[in-house]
């Protein structure tokens, strides 16, 4: 028998650890055997993905479990969530009664029910859910991301496609709409941890952009508005006044030069970190799809 162990402090909930269920023998795995588990993978590996973007929702302190996708309507009332389910398009699946919509979709997404977290506060379980590691500051030990925190998946995504594609790309690959978490709580006093690159490096940062309301009275944050009622910005990509397209291209052409003669001077050939900060920035500032997104 082959055993495929892993690391001995990921259990189930019964007490079983997930990678010893993972066993391959002579009744076969899970039901499959080897063979054709291997060819399973071999044709999985074939198959081209078809998603060209993803929107990764990340609902930060928003409906639990109880009130969305598992209503435990059988559960003692303690427990049992307060919304009555209602059925979708999905055999077997309960939906909350305030999701009608996502209901008659439920078709085409999937519910995984096996994932959860240890943390009780905000910061650390935004980290987890976002890059899929424990967040290193222990609970009432701050709430803000630091530089050792580990990058999130955007992150990784915008580090793969720079590796590939370098810095002049006129989108960037890893985006945060509409406003950084933890921007409107308490004026931005508590920005908190999981969307940024943490030790991968600030370049590899989000795009973020800050979307706030015009009135100083009005809330249309909790109904539906339209996009008159909001000021829609980009930190860093304002346009100054009387800076035109044109011009800001002439300023870089200038500075390419000074950094050229620069390096000459040097005796360097190798770009700083600066410099690659520079060339992105530029490359996002100039680019006619940035600021058509």
């Amino acid at each position: 028998m082959l055993s495929i162990l892993g690391d001995r402090h990921a259990a189930t909930c019964d007490g079983h650890r997930r990678r010893e269920l993972l066993q391959a023998g002579g009744a076969g795995l899970l039901g499959l055997s080897l063979p054709k588990l291997l060819a399973a993978e071999s044709h999985a590996s074939d198959v081209v993905p078809k998603a060209k973007s993803v929107i990764f929702l990340l609902l930060f302190g928003g409906p639990s479990q109880l009130e969305t996708y598992d209503l435990k309507p059988d559960a003692p009332e303690a427990i049992r969530g307060p919304f009555r389910p209602i059925a979708c398009r999905t055999p077997e699946l309960l939906i909350g009664e305030c999701l009608p919509n996502t209901a008659q979709v439920s078709d085409k997404f999937c519910v995984v029910r096996t994932m959860t977290h240890s943390f009780n506060d905000h910061s650390g379980g935004g980290h987890y859910l976002q890059t899929g590691k424990r967040w290193h500051v222990p609970i009432g030990g701050g709430f803000s991301p630091t530089p050792k925190d580990w990058p999130s998946i955007g992150s990784i995504v915008e580090y793969v496609d720079q590796q590939q594609q370098g810095l002049s790309s006129p989108l960037p690959s890893y985006m945060v709409v509409p406003n950084s978490l933890g921007r409107l709580q308490e004026k931005g006093q508590y920005p908190r941890p999981g969307e940024h690159a943490g030790w991968l490096g600030q370049r590899y940062n989000p795009l973020t952009t800050q979307i706030d309301k015009q009135s100083l009275t009005d809330n249309p944050y909790w109904r539906d508005c339209s996009d008159e009622e909001l000021n829609f910005q980009i930190a860093g990509m304002a346009a100054r006044e009387g800076i035109t397209l044109d011009r800001q291209r002439t300023r870089q052409s200038l500075l390419e030069q000074f950094d050229i003669e620069r390096r000459r001077s040097s005796r360097t050939k190798a770009p700083t970190g600066y410099d690659a900060f520079q060339e992105r920035a530029f490359a996002l500032v100039t680019s006619e799809k940035t600021r058509e997104a």
